[in-house]
């Protein structure tokens, strides 16, 4: 039902602004371009695991991205554009689309077509977002080892982000807006056409995978104020999908998620909880007592002229299934510093302590990551 009313909705906005008058405007969208560059060096230290060095150096390329956007106002007042996004690809430095989309926008809302995140990837907020550290929390899961540990270490829900969608957002009211998103299915992007059903090993979307899912909803609520110099933002998020391609049949997979942030005179104190509760599970493991994780995060910040310093905690459970069921738990800690040297240059540090803990197993790890990062942005 959710989807047809979105479809609908956006065809009769999409008709109705097109052809409400004619749309010649004065000038074409102006071409822009933006990004940013991201190295990192880090230093390890781990319990030994399978597959990972004890300790030692890395460095990263963390991110690299070029955006190119222009928007302009027809005669009738429809506001219109696009952008694309280029992203560093894999370790062979290639690169490709990120992202890419056309808008319009009116006193009726705004509505995006194209590869972009998910709504209730775009209505989030946590500690993460206070971090000095100019790459967010939660970055060096791919620097230890998580071994067999189900517990999620991240800020998303479920894939369907950079697959094609429709997004339709309110205007503001009082500083309250809610979106609604549609993606039929989230391995296609670009030109992909519709992809096979090959079904996922696992509840892809814990592990970055997309999850092979179909008729995704994504439904997210932000509100954003200041009172008397205090600034406060609040979100909430829910998000349902189909799996496809399994043999035997699996949960729905369903998340809701809450956070909230408050500043005040350079303090900013921000936390959030998500819930993935049955998401992609059999009958079978959900008799055994799995579940698919709940996490919940809290940080502190202060910043004054070019600094910024911050202390942030996030902890994360799932019940998983190996020899029996396990309870999975990690504690990340993180303590952040940050100092912008010149317009578009940002210099960074950060101390990460990760406990992974596996109840039952020898799976666990304890691991000690020092950062030391530079951004520049133009």
């Amino acid at each position: 039902m959710m989807k047809k009313i979105l479809l609908g909705t956006s065809a009769i906005v999409g008709a109705s602004v097109l052809l409400a008058a004619p749309v010649w405007a004065a000038e074409k969208p102006k071409l822009e371009m933006s990004g940013y560059l991201r190295f990192e060096a880090w230093g390890v230290d781990q319990d030994a695991a399978a597959g990972r060095q004890n300790q030692g150096v890395a460095f990263e390329m963390d991110d690299a991205e070029i955006h190119f956007k222009g928007s302009a106002v027809a005669d009738n007042g429809l506001t219109y554009g696009f952008k694309v996004e280029l992203q560093e690809g894999g370790s062979d430095g290639s690169a490709g689309y990120d992202e890419a989309g056309i808008f319009l926008s009116g006193g009726w809302g705004r509505l995006d077509l194209g590869s972009d995140d998910a709504v209730h990837n775009n209505y989030k907020v946590g500690a993460y977002a206070i971090s000095a550290d100019k790459d967010g929390a939660w970055d060096g899961n791919n620097l230890f080892a998580t071994a067999s540990n189900a517990a999620f270490i991240g800020t998303d829900f479920f894939g369907g982000d950079d697959a094609n969608k429709i997004t339709y957002t309110t205007p503001s009211f009082g500083g309250f807006t809610v979106g609604v998103s549609y993606t039929p299915n989230t391995e296609a992007s670009m030109n992909s056409g519709y992809p096979a059903e090959v079904a996922s090993t696992s509840t892809g979307f814990l592990n970055g995978g997309n999850g092979n899912m179909n008729n995704q909803i994504g439904v997210g609520a932000q509100y954003k104020a200041t009172f008397s110099g205090v600034a406060v933002e609040g979100t909430a998020r829910y998000a349902r999908a189909d799996y496809q391609g399994y043999s035997v049949e699996r949960d729905d997979a369903k998340a809701y998620g809450i956070g909230a942030k408050v500043g005040y005179m350079g303090f900013e104190v921000a936390g959030s909880y998500q819930n993935l509760g049955d998401s992609g599970l059999t009958a079978a493991q959900k008799a055994a007592g799995m579940d698919t994780g709940q996490w919940w995060d809290i940080g502190v910040a202060y910043g004054t002229g070019p600094y910024k310093v911050s202390v942030i905690y996030m902890q994360s459970e799932a019940n998983d299934a190996g020899s029996g069921v396990q309870d999975d738990k990690v504690d990340y800690l993180q303590i952040g510093f940050g100092y912008a040297a010149a317009p578009g240059l940002d210099l960074y540090a950060a101390y990460q302590y990760v406990d992974l803990d596996q109840t039952g197993t020898a799976n666990d790890n304890e691991a000690n990551l020092f950062l030391v990062g530079t951004q520049v942005s133009f």
